[in-house]
């Protein structure tokens, strides 16, 4: 049981026994009451009579009219008095009783009959007579009268000491009764409330001093589950504290084992603590750092820098800083530092210390310098390299301007030799004429494919985002002669993915692989060219297939050089520069291109490039 309910069921008792009090009051009040009414009837009886008895005197003294009709109106009401039945049937009454209603009826009779005699005149005699026996029996009514009043009184008497009877016992009765209650109630609110709360108390206390105590639960109440609920609060506290000073062993073993230096300085600039790091890094032992200030290890060119940055601290601007600055160490060396210190307050807002890292920073420093000149001669050679572009790109135009006149003028008189010469030439001067011609020939092809090779990435220009499948197309409409001819077939995809390049580089990609598969074909097969796109992470790889040759696989780097060739000039035409711009091309565009081949079973050419946006 709770301990509301408890004290409910207390105060429900306490109420029944102050109602229980109040009522037994009521009731001896009533019956206190009760008798007094008793005593004030037979206190109004005896005082009527009375009165009934003086005007019977007046009444037989003077007997006028006057006073006849007082005694009638008085007779009339103390016969209404004794004929009340609570009067007649009063047991302690029944001798009075008889005595004043046998005197009172016996009144009226010698009233009427004195009325009588005086009016008639018959005689004194008469008159005195009834006048005698009425004052007879007024004398024998006031005597019970008398009586009447002697019991009233001992009636009054005794109602007062009834009650005061009773009232001793209720108050003994319930004197004993809230006694024992108030007992009561005094144990059970010690027992369920003062000791709980003093063994509360005492716990509280003795943990203050450190102590470590719990408190009592004693019973499964109000008290008891506020004890459960300081235990709980005790655990959690000691679970904090082991927390916290987990955290400070923490705190104090990242601090000094840091590989940065760290360190606690005061709003005023004084050193609170260091770790090992700093004092390496300046050079000073922890004796000195803490028995100084912080003026003693900044540089004079950076003390003031320093100082506005604390001063932002300490403003509130921000809740840390961090910032570059200069220290001398003790040896006189001066270190670049990098500075990171943040302000700890206070539960109200009052500061407390700085928390600061310091880095030496001095190698990095001298990195970025060395870096900065890298870079300088960089850019340097970098514009020296675009000049030489420039100029190679130039040189490329007039050399193929300046390369193919010579080669046209021989071609021209050759022809024009062979011409003069007409039927006249033998066999072996055809066969020398044909090989200048066809030299020159290849010349003119060599020189266009090496400035097809050099213009590639020259023209500059951004990305955009092109549709293969247009691409391809484009492609094969140029080579539609050569498909033809070679009677190719050329498998496309439905959809054919948008990448990133250059739509005219792309052109010529696509129209060198296809190409070099139909150039490149078995003899004893029909081309069949196959173009397939791969979904991968962030670029799309399209494959470009034949049935052609094939390719060793110790030529597949080989092939992507620059004159390269890996079959003779008589069985296959080229100048074996077609994959060096292919290759050329897609790295350009920042893809890769790679080819898996064997012998006799055809290529496969993979090229990756990016994804559009």
């Amino acid at each position: 049981m709770n301990i509301k309910t408890g004290f409910r069921a207390v105060l429900t008792v306490g109420a029944v026994l102050i109602g229980t009090t109040i009522l037994s009051v009521g009731i001896s009040q009533y019956a206190f009451f009760a008798d007094t009414s008793r005593s004030e009837r037979l206190d109004r009886i005896a005082n009527e009579g009375m009165q009934l008895v003086q005007l019977t005197h007046e009444v037989l003294m003077y007997g006028e009219p006057r006073a006849v009709a007082q005694w009638q109106g008085q007779y009339a009401d103390f016969g209404q008095l004794i004929s009340d039945p609570e009067f007649a049937l009063d047991p302690g009454l029944t001798f009075i009783n008889g005595i004043m209603v046998n005197h009172y009826a016996d009144l009226m009779i010698l009233q009427n009959k004195l009325i009588q005699a005086r009016q008639s005149k018959s005689g004194d005699g008469v008159a005195g007579i009834l006048a005698s026996q009425m004052f007879q029996d007024t004398t024998q009514l006031l005597a019970s009268l008398k009586n009447l009043k002697q019991i009233s009184d001992e009636a009054l008497k005794a109602a007062y000491k009834g009650s005061k009877q009773r009232q001793i016992v209720i108050f003994a009765v319930f004197a004993g009764l809230f006694s024992f209650y108030a007992i009561a109630v005094l144990l059970l609110f010690h027992s369920v409330i003062l000791k709980p709360l003093g063994n509360l108390e005492r716990t509280i206390h003795a943990t203050r001093e450190g102590i470590r105590a719990r408190a009592r639960i004693r019973a499964d109440d109000e008290i008891g589950a506020i004890c459960q609920t300081f235990n709980n609060l005790l655990d959690e506290h000691e679970q904090n504290r082991r927390d916290v000073q987990a955290m400070a062993e923490r705190f104090r073993s990242v601090f000094e084992q840091a590989a940065v230096g760290m360190s606690l300085i005061s709003p005023n600039g004084g050193w609170l603590e260091v770790n090992d790091c700093l004092c390496r890094i300046l050079g000073f032992p922890r004796e000195e750092f803490l028995g100084s200030g912080y003026d003693r290890f900044a540089h004079p060119d950076f003390l003031k820098i320093d100082r506005a940055h604390v001063k932002n601290i300490l403003a509130g601007e921000a809740p840390y800083d961090s910032w570059e600055t200069r220290y001398v160490r003790k040896d006189g060396k001066e270190i670049w530092a990098r500075v990171t210190s943040a302000l700890a307050r206070d539960e109200n807002e009052m500061p407390l210390y700085f928390v600061t890292v310091t880095e030496d920073i001095t190698e990095r420093k001298a990195a970025d310098a060395r870096i900065r000149d890298i870079n300088r001669r960089l850019e340097e050679q970098t514009r020296d390299l675009k000049r030489t572009n420039a100029d190679l790109e130039s040189f490329a135009w007039v050399t193929s301007h300046d390369l193919r006149e010579p080669l046209r003028m021989v071609s021209s008189y050759i022809g024009l030799i062979q011409k003069r010469l007409g039927d006249g030439i033998d066999d072996d001067m055809k066969t020398y004429i044909s090989y200048a011609v066809d030299g020159a020939r290849r010349m003119d092809a060599l020189i266009l494919g090496l400035l097809d090779y050099a213009r590639i990435g020259q023209r500059g220009g951004n990305f955009d985002a092109v549709s293969l499948g247009d691409v391809i197309k484009e492609s094969l409409l140029n080579l539609k002669i050569a498909v033809e001819e070679a009677k190719a077939t050329v498998n496309l995809p439905q959809d054919l993915p948008m990448v990133m390049g250059l739509r005219g580089d792309l052109v010529r990609l696509f129209q060198n692989l296809i190409g070099n598969a139909i150039k490149f074909r078995h003899p004893e097969r029909l081309p069949q060219i196959a173009i397939s796109a791969e979904n991968g992470d962030g670029e799309w790889i399209i494959h470009v297939a034949d049935n052609g040759i094939g390719i060793d696989p110790q030529y597949h780097e080989k092939i992507f050089r620059i004159f390269q060739r890996l079959v003779s000039r008589d069985e296959y035409e080229g100048t074996g520069i077609g994959l060096a711009i292919c290759k050329k091309i897609v790295e350009h565009m920042g893809g890769r291109i790679w080819i898996e081949s064997r012998p006799g079973e055809g290529s496969t050419f993979s090229i990756a490039l990016a994804k559009s946006v």
